[in-house]
């Protein structure tokens, strides 16, 4: 493992960060309707309740990485083929993020530009800073938390004085029932992205706070439901629940509504540059897992040898994975409650089990 540490306060980031990534920019939940926003909140408590396994695996092995205590659990024979299994899964995550944040800049604002060149380009960013080490990355973050958070009071400011809100566009609340809403949550709230945060039970042995990082990730997985119910409420009452489901970039089309006395207005470039920033840190942290993982299996003692080819890998695995937006949105949908269930849940879940017994037998006389 690479020597370095990062704060409590540089986890929560890096988590809020990565939660968001291009979720904040997706259509969310539609099929809750009107209430896509209270599935996205009901959501965020059973990621929670994710974020907890991973806590819990966590301190039992605090010096070991996820592939770590794995092998650590089940065994050589066992441990080693599920951590290689692990490798391929942040592989397909990132180039999945890379893909869909390249094809949502180029259907927004770069139509012209082969998609090879938005990816090569996002993988080789990353490349440069991960090479640098994990400090860099959490400091590199908390820079442009700060400028998201900066565009996002901006928008929501400019909106209001915009007038076009319209708050009883979310009316009536469960319109239709509880069920869609706990549907809806079932299939994709709970799932995406809180399946996802799996990739930080590599960087958590990083922490140079164990009690405070993990409150702080709690913290960072709370934020952020409460910021993407907020966004897709948002989206909602700009625009209504016929063009917020039927839009694949609603934030967009929220911020494009902004017009003040033929002034301001077209601030594409807001939500192009959270799209920008979000995407980064969503592809790095998958990316970085991944590295961190084949390093820890394969003994190799500088990850940094691996970044580029990993780096390589996972931009041709981007161009490979789906041949437009609507098919790789399909096939997430459907990955969601398959391939992530079963690595970002129920083998963790697994893994806590097995630990419980082989604590609880190594414990009795």
């Amino acid at each position: 493992m690479e020597k370095a540490k990062i704060s409590p306060g540089q986890l929560f980031i890096l988590i809020l960060l990565f939660d968001m990534g291009t979720a904040i920019l997706r259509v969310m939940a539609m099929s809750a309707g009107k209430d896509a926003w209270l599935a996205i909140l009901l959501g965020t408590a059973g990621g929670l309740a994710i974020f907890w396994i991973y806590v819990s695996l966590y301190r039992l092995y605090p010096e070991l990485p996820l592939t770590g205590y794995i092998r650590a659990i089940l065994g050589k024979g066992l441990g080693w083929p599920l951590g290689l299994l692990y490798i391929l899964f942040f592989i397909h995550g990132g180039a999945r993020d890379l893909r869909e944040g390249g094809d949502l800049l180029i259907s927004s604002v770069m139509e012209q530009t082969p998609i090879i060149v938005v990816n090569a380009v996002m993988v080789l960013s990353i490349v440069y800073v991960l090479n640098k080490g994990i400090e860099v990355v959490a400091r590199t973050a908390q820079i442009f938390i700060m400028t998201i958070a900066i565009l996002g009071f901006l928008s929501i400011f400019l909106l209001l004085f915009a007038g076009v809100i319209d708050i009883s566009r979310l009316l009536p609340v469960m319109g239709n029932g509880l069920g869609p809403v706990i549907q809806t949550t079932l299939k994709q709230t709970i799932e995406f992205p809180h399946e996802e945060v799996i990739c930080f039970a590599m960087l958590l042995p990083y922490l140079n706070n164990r009690e405070k990082g993990i409150r702080a990730g709690f913290a960072a997985v709370l934020t952020s439901g409460l910021l993407l119910s907020f966004s897709t409420a948002l989206n909602i009452a700009v625009l209504g629940i016929d063009i917020a489901g039927r839009s694949t970039f609603p934030l967009l089309s929220t911020i494009r509504l902004i017009n003040i006395g033929e002034i301001i207005q077209r601030l594409d470039v807001f939500v192009v540059l959270t799209l920008i920033v979000g995407d980064f840190f969503k592809v790095a942290i998958f990316f970085y897992a991944a590295v961190l993982a084949a390093a820890d299996l394969f003994r190799i003692k500088d990850y940094r040898q691996l970044v580029l080819p990993i780096g390589i890998i996972i931009l041709f695995v981007s161009m490979m994975i789906s041949s437009s937006f609507i098919e790789q949105i399909e096939e997430g949908d459907v990955l969601l409650v398959t391939v992530f269930l079963w690595f970002g849940v129920l083998i963790p879940i697994f893994l806590l089990a097995a630990a419980g017994v082989r604590k609880w037998f190594g414990s009795r006389p």
